[in-house]
């Protein structure tokens, strides 16, 4: 199938009629949705939705706006969407990559026409991180798969009918509803209460993002006013409404802005001006924004030093975070893809598609090149699996494993031969 052929197919996903609107959905995010009314009971009963469908999909927008969500949400998504990616064939003798099978290309190289992989795991990610949950459309033509479109989980919402089955409603970006059934859609939940939809971190935690984006916007309040917290000018006899007009506006156009901080002030006739509002250093502005930061560092499971929250890291404590981030935040996400589109797509357990994590060693030399001298040493490593790994080409005689001198390979439950004696001088020939 040509790329022109798939390219209009996309084009008319995205141009087609839109089937009837779901019913309207009103959701507590977090729990089981049960609504009432006929139309309802036959169109089918609501399980969740994404943020977006009921009017606050802003809050993405917002969430990023905050430097510790973007660092976290980019360090996260980017690092797993840089891991390449493979598909495995189960044999008699362990796996071997499944380079005849038809969605080998798909799932390691281009996922469609569009994109590379980077790009097609890069927003499946971001949508679990924000919404919990994150949506691939898995395009079939007569059966066969013609390409995998990720979508905006912002603007799907997930419907359980009657029947048991799911349909997913997606608003396109001309604003057209496009019905899904559960047989086209790869649903990606890594935190949930039932199984079926996960958790939002955006609704969750809220109003830790949203103190954080307070804090920010404070400061950018206080600079826009000069660097000076509010207050009144007083004086001391009756003024009409169009003087206090006038004096407001000349004094904010004089004393506004932070280009103006720190001009001098003229008051006339007894005048005076008195703060109201509690200064910056009250408020514990700086610790406010750290705690913010390391807090919104807790939600993703991010280390604050890789987010630049720590003031000054070890070298050991960086090290060991380093391989928690890898173990406990990076790892679940992973496993979290592979078994969802084993699930969707591949079907049959003989097949699997996996991340490679020794990527991440890549840019470590030393520990990469130790651990291959311990592989070959105690033979689980032939000279070609090491080559291999590296991208080199391999060569004959390259596939032998060896085994340590001193190491016997004896059952369980049986006793070692005896050490071969000693070889013996030959008759007439002495020692000395």
């Amino acid at each position: 199938m040509g790329n022109r052929t798939l390219i209009e197919r996309m084009r008319n996903f995205l141009i087609r009629p839109a089937p009837s609107p779901p019913p309207e959905i009103k959701a507590v995010h977090g729990t089981p949705i049960q609504t009432t009314g006929e139309s309802d009971v036959r169109a089918g009963v609501p399980v969740n939705t994404s943020p977006g469908i009921v009017g606050v999909s802003p809050a993405a927008n917002a969430a990023l706006a905050s430097a510790a969500v973007w660092a976290c949400c980019r360090l996260i998504s980017t690092s797993i969407a840089a891991l390449p990616t493979n598909l495995f064939e189960i044999t008699p003798d362990g796996k071997e990559p499944a380079l005849k099978h038809p969605l080998y290309r798909f799932l390691t190289y281009s996922p469609n026409t569009m994109m590379p992989m980077q790009q097609w795991l890069q927003p499946t990610l971001l949508g679990l991180l924000l919404y919990g949950n994150s949506y691939t459309w898995v395009d079939r033509m007569d059966g066969e798969v013609v390409g995998i479109w990720p979508l905006n989980a912002a603007r799907v919402s997930m419907m359980l009918n009657l029947d048991g089955s799911f349909s997913y409603y997606y608003s396109d970006a001309r604003g057209k509803a496009i019905t899904f059934t559960d047989a086209e859609i790869i649903h990606f939940r890594l935190f949930t209460m039932d199984g079926y939809f996960g958790l939002p971190p955006l609704i969750y935690h809220q109003q830790t993002i949203g103190l954080a984006a307070a804090s920010a916007a404070f400061a950018t309040s206080l600079y826009a006013n000069g660097g000076r917290p509010g207050g009144v000018l007083e004086y001391p006899n009756a003024l009409k409404q169009e003087q206090i007009d006038r004096i407001r506006d000349s004094w904010q156009a004089i004393h506004g802005g932070p280009t103006n901080a720190g001009r001098i002030a003229i008051l006339e006739e007894g005048m005076k001006y008195s703060a109201i509002t509690i200064p910056p250093e009250q408020l514990q502005y700086i610790q406010e924004q750290k705690f913010s930061v390391e807090q919104i560092a807790r939600i993703f499971g991010v280390p604050p030093h890789m987010i630049g929250a720590m003031d000054k890291p070890t070298y050991a404590s960086v090290e060991q975070q380093s391989l928690e981030f890898l173990r406990y935040t990076l790892y679940p996400y992973v496993r979290c893809l592979e078994q969802s589109v084993d699930k969707s797509l591949l079907l049959d357990p003989q097949y699997s598609w996996r991340f490679n994590l020794d990527a991440f060693e890549r840019g470590d030399i030393a520990t990469r090149y130790a651990s291959y001298a311990i592989g070959r040493q105690w033979g689980w490593l032939s000279a070609n699996d090491i080559r291999t790994r590296e991208d080199m080409n391999t060569f004959d005689g390259g596939d032998e494993y060896l085994s340590p001198l001193n190491m016997v390979a004896v059952p369980a439950g049986q006793v070692p031969p005896p050490p071969s004696p000693a070889p013996q001088p030959a008759k007439g020939v002495s020692n000395d």
